[in-house]
């Protein structure tokens, strides 16, 4: 039984360490393309135009937390269905493999515990809505970047206007959230002639 639980533990552990890896890489990767929209609002933060420089600091933390949130979602949501998916696995194979348990009281015990564990995984993440968590939080960090990036590309012109478009995204998020986005209303976009926002 101790080489049993010793390979059990084994299989864990590598599932786990390949998952944490993935989602390093990916996170990292949202680092990297993070920097280059951090460099160019930071420039703007420093700019003497007090308007300016506070839209500027507002889109870029907004984005950042919710790509964070997205990056924490992601972990949290994929940990649980890899975790389910590796105890539902092992479950069939302790029944199935007559050299790993002998004994079929103790192989029907760890089965069983493993399904029960595979189901409460299953059950926590679909009643905690993390896949919505975590794709709400990742498309707002999307439209907060293309919202950074017009911004630049206006060179800050009536910054104040772009005020409403981060409110905007921010209410679509939560909306999301909380099972509502089908009443949330896309983004105005800030014009780039600089003049005032579309009217409704």
């Amino acid at each position: 039984m101790s080489k049993t639980w010793s390979g059990l533990v084994a299989v864990v552990v590598a599932v786990a360490l390949v998952a944490g890896a993935w989602w390093i890489i990916v996170d990292r990767q949202d680092d990297l393309r993070g920097e280059a929209l951090a460099v160019a609002l930071n420039s703007a933060m420093d700019a003497p135009e007090k308007d300016k420089s506070l839209v500027a600091e507002i889109i870029l933390s907004n984005y950042f937390e919710t790509r964070a949130n997205a990056a924490r979602w992601s972990a949290v949501y994929w940990s649980f269905t890899f975790l389910a998916a590796l105890c539902s696995a092992l479950a069939a194979l302790v029944l199935k493999v007559e050299t790993l348990i002998r004994n079929e009281a103790a192989k029907k015990d760890i089965a069983a515990t493993l399904a029960v564990v595979a189901a409460l995984l299953v059950t926590v993440s679909t009643s905690g809505d993390f896949q919505r968590k975590w794709q709400a939080n990742r498309v707002a960090a999307a439209e907060l970047e293309r919202t950074g990036y017009r911004f630049l590309e206006n060179n800050g012109t009536a910054p104040r206007t772009y005020l409403a478009a981060v409110g905007d995204i921010l209410l679509r998020r939560q909306l999301a959230i909380a099972g509502g986005s089908e009443k949330a209303e896309p983004p105005p976009e800030a014009p780039a002639n600089g003049g005032p926002p579309p009217g409704p």
